[in-house]
């Protein structure tokens, strides 16, 4: 989808929030060791000085992940900790902004279930306008936060200001007496935070040009949930990244030529960072050197997977350098979801229509 160029959908600014506490490689061996006894410490050592995650942020200390526990309690400490955070990244983001004028208040997350959903308190406590539209979107998984970008890419181009809320704690999902190398990998790589990205009509800040998704078929089993008594049990196959290296260069040249745009027409890629595998598999792919990549490499370095998240953090980032795109050059921002989905934004400086 081609976005409307007046008054033209503008990237405003993005921010997050972590919980306090932050596990090392130490940390994450010493406790997946005791989750994991079967496994030999060399191989649980192996596998996190290879996986590209040197820290994370976990709401539960690393005595109470390793606790027992079932799914009503973990849930219920979902709601109050996704609250807390959402609140705080989101907060940061509308600093100088009066909350009366956001039009629309999206709200992602899959890691916990609460209904109402978490955007009846965000809007309340944040002092939305009562009459403002609401949008909780809680199964798109990883690529969310990517699917509401685009979304709020529509809805800014046609005048209305929006703010994205993302929201997950994968440690919480955690199930306890699974030992499946499946939930071995998830303990390892993924991470607990919260971002928000405020996408105004108008204004400053990388313009949104273009939206689109992708959905591959023949993928549903590559990732998603199990959900029983048990909770929320991840599934995650180890193909993965060969999925994604065999379909994302067609996806990506279809989806640019729609826009009259080809590959070397990107100067910056905005990847969301599933894994270190997945990023060298889109590296591969597209031949990028291992720096054009860096933001996607640096979230992935300080966070871990955070799901939905990972993507607004990964815009933080590339705030934070100024937003490097090049001159004449575009940026290219891809959520990878559950489906397998594959949720594209095009982004510029506003010069090119």
């Amino acid at each position: 989808m081609h976005l409307a160029s007046h008054p033209g959908a503008h990237l405003s600014g993005c921010a997050t929030a972590f919980p306090a506490t932050v596990v090392d490689q130490d940390t994450t061996v010493r406790g997946l060791s005791q989750l994991f006894p079967a496994e030999s410490p060399a191989f649980i050592r192996g596998l996190i000085a290879r996986s590209g995650v040197e820290t994370r942020h976990l709401a539960p200390s690393v005595p109470e992940v390793l606790g027992p526990s079932d799914f009503t309690g973990r849930n219920q400490r979902y709601r109050v900790e996704a609250l807390r955070l959402s609140l705080e990244a989101c907060r940061k983001v509308l600093a100088g902004v009066d909350p009366e004028r956001v039009d629309v208040l999206i709200d992602v997350s899959c890691t916990g279930l609460t209904i109402p959903a978490m955007d009846v308190e965000l809007a309340q406590q944040l002092g939305l306008r009562p009459d403002a539209r609401r949008i909780p979107i809680t199964e798109a998984g990883c690529a969310a936060g990517a699917l509401a970008l685009g979304i709020a890419g529509t809805f800014a181009a046609s005048g209305a200001a929006v703010l994205v809320s993302a929201v997950e704690l994968c440690s919480l999902t955690l199930v306890p007496g699974d030992r499946s190398r499946t939930n071995l990998v998830s303990a390892a790589l993924f991470g607990d935070g919260a971002g928000a990205a405020l996408v105004l009509p108008g204004g400053e800040g990388p313009r949104l040009l273009a939206t689109g998704s992708f959905l591959i078929p023949g993928t549903r089993e590559a990732m998603g949930f199990d959900v029983g008594a048990h909770g929320l049990k991840i599934l995650l196959q180890r193909e993965l990244p060969e999925l994604v290296q065999r379909e994302i260069r067609g996806v990506v040249e279809r989806f640019l030529a729609a826009h009259g745009r080809c590959v070397e027409d990107i100067g910056l890629h905005l990847l969301h960072p599933g894994g270190r595998r997945i990023l060298e598999a889109y590296a591969r792919v597209f031949g990028l050197a291992e720096h054009e990549l860096s933001f996607s490499r640096e979230s992935l370095r300080r966070y871990g997977n955070l799901s939905s998240v990972s993507i607004l953090t990964v815009l933080e980032l590339a705030f934070a350098r100024g937003f490097p795109i090049p001159p004449g050059r575009e940026a290219l921002l891809i959520g990878v979801g559950p489906g397998l989905s594959l949720e594209l934004t095009l982004l510029g400086n506003g010069a090119r229509g």
